[in-house]
C-alpha cells in the first residue's frame, strides 16, 4: 500500500500555521484599548494599521495630538503583548525610534529611547491601585539615552543617562525614582552676548545632575518629595523636599470630575472655581525645605556684580544687606524681618549654605494657610513654623550663634 507522505507533511504545517495563530496576539483590541486609555489622559492616538507579529504588536504611522498639538512619531512596536481588554494589557519593552529633527539651525537629536513593565487597566480588572486606577497606564521604567542640542553644527546642550522608575508595593503605595541625568550646557558656542557674561563670571560650561524620589501612600493620602535636587559642578546645589496629606484617592477622582466640568464652558468653570474650594480644604501642608548649599556660584556671581558697579565684593555685600530692611520691611513682622536678614547677611558675607524650612508640629490644612496669606501675611511665619538658615547643614542656629538662623 502506497502512503501519500505529502499528506502528514501539509498536516503538521496547517497545525503549525494553526498554532501560530492562536498564540498571536489581537493587535486591533490591543491598539484599541491603547487609544481608550490615551483619551483618558486628553491624549488622541492615531495609526494607519495594527498588525501582530507572534507576541509583538506593530503600530504603523502613530501620531498623538495633545491639546490641540500634534506630533508624528512613526512606527512604534510594542514587545510582549500579552492579556486582554477585559482583563488588562500588559507590555514588556516598547523601544522608541530616535528623534533626528533640524530646524533652521538647530539640530537635536534624542537615543535609547524606551519604556518597561507597560500595564494597560482592563475594562473589567479588580483591585487595581490606585496608582493606576486614575489613568489606567503605568510602567516600571523609561529611559531615554541621550539628548543632544547643536547650534549651527555646535553642541550647545548635552543630557544623557534619564531615567523614570516606578514601584507598587503590596499596600498600594506608590514611589518613583526620577533621575534626569547628567546635563552640560556650553555657553561658548551659543548666543555671544550671553557667551561673554557667563564667560565673566566664570562659566563657560555648566555640568551637572538632576533627580529626585517621591511616594504616594493613597490609604493615607500622604504625598512625599524628598527630595528634588539640582547639583551643578562647582556652582551649587539646590534641594526642595515637601510632604502634604489628604491627596486621597477620593480626592483625585473630585478633581478630574472638576476639571471635566472646567472644559464643558464658562458656567462649568465657575461652578468649579467654587468646588476648588471645598477641594482645598481637604489638604493639608506636613513639611517643606529649601536647601541651597554654595560651590562657588555665590562668590563668581558677587565678585562680577561688584565688577559691573565699580565696587568690591565686600561693598557690594554691605550694599546689600543695608537694603535688606527695606525689602523686608512689607512683611509687617520685625522679629522674622530681623531674623531673616541676619540670616541672609551671614550667607552673603560667607556664602556656604542657605535653607527655609516649614516644619510644623502637625498639619497645616490648606484653607487655613490661604485665610492667612490673605487676611494677614504677617502671621504666615508662625502658622507655618518657618525658620531661615545660614551656613548650617543642621541647623546650628540651636548653639545660640545669632545671627544663623531665623525662627
Amino acid at each position: 500500500m502506497h502512503i501519500n507522505r505529502s499528506i502528514p507533511a501539509a498536516a503538521t504545517l496547517l497545525l503549525l500555521l494553526g498554532s501560530t495563530s492562536a498564540f498571536a496576539v489581537d493587535a486591533s483590541a490591543f491598539a484599541d484599548r491603547l487609544k481608550a486609555v490615551a483619551a483618558k489622559q486628553n491624549v488622541k492616538l492615531s495609526y494607519d494599521n495594527a498588525t501582530s507579529e507572534g507576541d509583538n504588536v506593530v503600530l504603523k504611522n502613530v501620531a498623538v495630538n495633545n491639546d490641540g498639538e500634534a506630533s508624528k512619531i512613526g512606527d512604534i512596536t510594542f514587545e510582549g503583548v500579552s492579556g486582554s481588554t477585559e482583563e488588562g494589557w500588559t507590555v514588556k519593552r516598547v523601544p522608541i525610534s530616535d528623534v533626528d529633527v533640524t530646524e533652521k539651525d538647530t539640530h537635536t537629536t534624542i537615543t535609547g529611547i524606551s519604556v518597561e513593565g507597560v500595564q494597560l487597566v482592563g475594562t473589567n480588572a479588580a483591585d487595581v491601585p490606585a496608582a493606576m486606577k486614575f489613568s489606567d497606564f503605568y510602567f516600571d521604567k523609561a529611559t531615554v539615552g541621550e539628548l543632544n542640542v547643536e547650534e549651527k553644527g555646535k553642541q550647545i546642550f548635552n543630557l544623557s543617562d534619564v531615567s523614570i522608575a516606578n514601584t507598587i508595593g503590596g499596600d498600594g503605595t506608590f514611589s518613583s525614582d526620577v533621575d534626569l541625568g547628567t546635563f552640560t550646557a556650553n555657553f561658548a558656542n551659543g548666543d555671544p552676548e550671553a557667551a561673554k557674561t557667563m564667560h565673566d563670571i566664570g562659566y563657560d560650561t555648566l555640568t551637572g545632575t538632576v533627580g529626585g524620589s517621591a511616594s504616594w501612600d493613597p490609604q493615607k493620602g500622604v504625598l512625599n518629595l524628598d527630595p528634588f535636587e539640582i547639583d551643578v559642578e562647582n556652582a551649587g546645589n539646590l534641594s526642595f523636599s515637601y510632604g502634604m496629606s489628604g491627596y486621597t484617592p477620593a480626592f483625585i477622582e473630585s478633581m478630574k470630575q472638576m476639571q471635566a466640568q472646567m472644559s464643558s464652558g464658562p458656567e462649568g468653570k465657575q461652578a468649579a472655581g467654587m468646588a476648588m474650594m471645598g477641594l482645598m480644604s481637604q489638604l493639608s501642608l506636613n513639611s517643606a525645605d529649601l536647601a541651597y548649599t554654595d560651590d562657588s556660584l555665590a562668590d563668581k556671581l558677587l565678585t562680577y556684580y561688584a565688577q559691573q558697579n565699580g565696587q568690591t565684593k565686600e561693598q557690594l555685600v554691605d550694599q546689600l544687606t543695608g537694603m535688606m530692611p527695606v525689602f523686608l520691611g512689607y512683611l509687617q513682622n520685625p522679629d522674622f524681618e530681623k531674623q531673616v536678614s541676619d540670616a541672609v547677611t551671614t550667607f552673603l558675607k560667607d556664602p556656604q549654605s542657605l535653607s527655609i524650612s516649614i516644619e510644623p508640629g502637625q498639619p497645616v490644612p490648606a484653607m487655613q494657610i490661604m485665610g492667612a496669606a490673605m487676611g494677614a501675611p504677617q502671621t504666615l511665619p508662625q502658622v507655618l513654623s518657618m525658620s531661615v538658615s545660614a551656613n548650617s547643614a543642621d541647623d546650628e542656629g540651636e548653639d545660640g550663634d545669632e545671627g544663623d538662623t531665623a525662627n
